[in-house]
């Protein structure tokens, strides 16, 4: 029996590259599967978070401090803005890192904050800018830090 070493060679290849391939194509659904089984969480652990400390669900602009933009603070009450800046101080003056200098992230006082919002959410191009993004970053600038 001959066999054609150059005709075994090509056939090597081929089965070596499906293989690769194969091997590929599972890591790839194994990284997303890895990625795609934290999602979530954040809003469960955040809302099981809220019930535990008492805070009532509908006193607030929006889902979390996180998510919360310009849009929800025009549409939102009185108490719904109170409630987003209680939350967003709390947020963003939580234990920073390991720092021995700083421990608490900075916050604003209320008037400061509220003030802030008022001018920056009134323009319509800022309806999707995040509050706490806003908020982190007045703090940095002429806020002070949480005790």
């Amino acid at each position: 029996m001959v066999h054609d070493p150059v005709a075994t060679d090509r056939q090597s290849l081929r089965v070596r590259s499906r293989i690769r391939r194969a091997a590929v194509t599972a890591v790839l659904l194994l990284c997303i599967a890895a990625l795609t089984a934290g999602c979530g969480s954040a809003r469960s652990s955040e809302a099981t978070a809220a019930r535990a400390s008492g805070a009532s669900a509908g006193v607030d602009v929006g889902e979390s401090a996180r998510s919360d933009t310009c849009a929800q603070w025009r549409a939102g009450t009185d108490a719904q803005r109170a409630g987003a800046l209680s939350r967003l101080r709390k947020f963003a003056g939580s234990p920073v890192g390991s720092s021995t200098l700083m421990k608490n992230g900075h916050v604003l006082n209320e008037k400061q904050a509220y003030k802030l919002f008022q001018d920056v959410c009134k323009r319509h191009f800022a309806r999707a800018f995040k509050l706490y993004k806003l908020y982190e970053r007045a703090a940095a600038f002429i806020g002070h830090a949480e005790q």
